[in-house]
Order: structure tokens, then C-alpha cells, then sequence
């Protein structure tokens, strides 16, 4: 088991997020703590069935991303794990605004006994997307509008024709091609 980590700003450290090589997050965290560098992985519960049986996992809540707190030092140990693309630079600003985010985060994460969370992208009007479930899966689409905090109307194209859907946010990803 992790051990729990203190977010919070100390003189001459920062906290930053850590951009990780893709299914690496739980490997970074692990040399962090093998190292005692301050690190915070953020994970999602999931639980899917399987015939009779539930089984329940922990994924992190944004891929490829290791919050750390890092000095003088610091960076160059991370990327000698050869898992850490890079760290991003962060303000004394923004790293007030980032530890707060992350104590947050913390606590909706620590709210997974009670509730279901789910991280959805932001969606703007004129950005691309791609149907990850229902009926309308592996298709492309153009978001025109968001209805509330869960329903969007999507454009996709069928046939050279533009078909108008109301869909789920958890049903689309951002389209990124």
C-alpha cells in the first residue's frame, strides 16, 4: 500500500506535474517512493463484471500525469527512471493554484466509497470528438452545442450527410487525430 503524501507548499520545492511515458504512472509513483520524492497519483475506481464476478481496479485519473514535488536536483533523478517524459514548468503562482486543485482532488478521491466519479473532458462547441460507446460507436463527430453538464449535441457525418444526435458525455472522447 502507498503511503499517503502531504500536499503542500515548502520553501524551495515545487509541486509539478509529471508527464509520464503512456501505462506508466503507477511505475513512477513507486520510484518516487523509493527515492522520497513527494509524489501524488491521483486514481478512479472501476469496477466492471466479469460472468458472475465484480472486479474492481484503480486507474489513474489523468493519464500519463504524476503530480511530484520537486527541488534542486529532483528532475534529473525522475528522468534517470526512464519512465518521466519531462516535468512541466510551474510557477510559485501556479503551484498555489495546483496544490489546492490537488487537495481537492484528494478529497473527491477519498468521496470513491460513496460515490461513482467520473472525469469527463471539457467540451466546446466546434471541437472534434470520437463515440466511444452505444450505437453511434467509433464514429467522428463536431460538437455544436452542450445542453447541460451531461447531454451534448454532436454533428456526425453519414454518408455526406450531417446527422444531428443528443449524446452522453461519457459516451465521446476528445478527438485528438
Amino acid at each position: 500500500m502507498t503511503r499517503d503524501v502531504v500536499i503542500s507548499q515548502v520553501p524551495d520545492l515545487l509541486w509539478v506535474p509529471a508527464y509520464t511515458k503512456p501505462r506508466c504512472e503507477k511505475v513512477v509513483r513507486d520510484y518516487c517512493q523509493r527515492h522520497d520524492i513527494p509524489a501524488y497519483l491521483p486514481l478512479i475506481r472501476r469496477a466492471e463484471r466479469y460472468q458472475r464476478r465484480t472486479v474492481e481496479t484503480y486507474l489513474p485519473m489523468f493519464r500519463s500525469y504524476v503530480f511530484v514535488q520537486v527541488g534542486a536536483g529532483t528532475v534529473p533523478l525522475l528522468l534517470q527512471s526512464h519512465r518521466v517524459v519531462h516535468c512541466l514548468e510551474v510557477t510559485p503562482t501556479q503551484e498555489e493554484t495546483l496544490v489546492r486543485e490537488l487537495q481537492d482532488i484528494r478529497r473527491l478521491e477519498r468521496l470513491q466509497t460513496e460515490a461513482e466519479l467520473v472525469v469527463l473532458p471539457e467540451l466546446q462547441p466546434g471541437q472534434p470528438i470520437v463515440v466511444r460507446n452505444g450505437p453511434l460507436k467509433g464514429m467522428t463527430g463536431i460538437v455544436t452545442r452542450r445542453r447541460n453538464r451531461t447531454r451534448v449535441t454532436v454533428n456526425v457525418e453519414l454518408l455526406g450527410q450531417a446527422v444531428s444526435a443528443e449524446l452522453d458525455i461519457g459516451e465521446i472522447a476528445i478527438d485528438t487525430d
